[in-house]
Order: structure tokens, then sequence, then C-alpha cells
């Protein structure tokens, strides 16, 4: 059996462009689930935007991030005590 292993880049999660364009389409779909701005926005414009983020995010996952890529080979490095 396969054991469950992380993606390189998981200890900087944060700062990639994919992992904040999905939780920006969650954020979408709870607005459009939720009452919070029933009559003011249409729902279906929660639930495209949605669309559209999370499609961007399959775009984005493909675009080297050189800041994110600095960062965790700062933390990767070791450290001379």
């Amino acid at each position: 059996m396969k054991r469950f292993q992380l993606a390189n880049d998981a200890p900087v999660w944060y700062l990639l462009w994919s992992n904040q364009a999905v939780l920006l389409s969650v954020v979408t779909i709870l607005q459009g689930l939720l009452p919070f701005w029933d009559g003011v926005v249409p729902d279906r414009w929660f639930m495209l935007a949605s669309a559209v983020i999370s499609s961007a995010a399959f775009i984005l996952r493909n675009i080297e991030q050189p800041k994110a890529k600095a960062r965790l080979e700062r933390k990767r490095r070791p450290t001379n005590v």
C-alpha cells in the first residue's frame, strides 16, 4: 500500500496562487449559499465567480512563483549551529 505523501511545496501552501484562488472560490460559493447578500447580488453571480476562480486555480498551479520557491529553499536550508 502506498503512503500518503505531501507535495514538495506543501510547507509554503499559503503563498501559492492556486491555493489562494481555491480559498477565494470557497468563499464565493459560501456567499452565494448564505442569505447575507440576498436581494443585493444575484446568486448566479456568486456561482459564476466561483466557477471562474476555481478554473483559474488550475492554470495558476502551473505558473512558476519565484518568491514561493525562494521561501521554500530558505525553509529547507539547514541551519548551522
